[in-house]
């Protein structure tokens, strides 16, 4: 807080903390600790799987930011329902699946492998033009029901003002989002999880 010049915070997120740890509380507890003492005005957790339905279900975060993205569509059914019905500020994490589609080959322990060995298998006509994909992919996911904003990470600081025109074409047509959703659906392993 004194490195912020600010006595308080709007949000912390807790990221990636197992089920198993969330059930403990000591974890939560502090956080409760630091919103009632006015240290932050909300208390997020952030990941995917079914440790994010569990947090979502406890009730005591505000906010979830969990992976959504045409490569990562599982919190879709599995948590946002349930998000919305809590009243949760939900953000997108990786939007634009990290752009893996860009890449002709990627070794397995580069960091979005499996996004880009699931696009090879979603095999979408739009990502033949690196460009259009993220226009696509960035609108299909803050089209999602439930989803109110997304964080885009980028080397690039002009890129903020690039995606932000991309956004004023507003939400995908539902036809092209429900064509995406299919798609999933039908090519979607068991194993096609939530990215953490």
């Amino acid at each position: 807080m004194k490195r912020l010049n600010t006595e308080y915070v709007d949000v912390i997120h807790l990221h990636s903390c197992s089920e198993e740890i969330l059930r403990r509380g000591e974890v939560i507890q502090v956080l409760e600790r630091a919103k009632q003492a006015g240290k932050t005005r909300y208390i997020g957790y952030s990941g995917d799987r079914n440790d994010a339905l569990y947090a979502v279900q406890t009730g005591l975060f505000d906010s979830l930011e969990t992976s959504v993205n045409i490569a990562d569509q599982e919190v879709i059914q599995l948590t946002l329902g349930e998000a919305a019905r809590r009243g949760m500020g939900v953000t997108a994490k990786r939007p634009i699946a990290n752009v893996a589609w860009a890449f002709e080959t990627m070794k397995q322990e580069e960091y979005p492998y499996t996004y880009w060995k699931r696009l090879q298998e979603l095999n979408y006509s739009f990502l033949e033009d690196v460009q259009k994909g993220v226009e696509v992919a960035l609108r299909f996911a803050l089209s999602t029901t439930g989803v109110h904003t997304a964080i885009v990470g980028t080397r690039n600081p002009d890129r903020w003002a690039q995606n932000a025109t991309l956004l004023t074409k507003g939400n995908l047509p539902q036809e092209q989002y429900d064509q995406i959703r299919s798609r999933w659906q039908e090519i979607a392993g068991s194993d096609w999880v939530g990215q953490t």
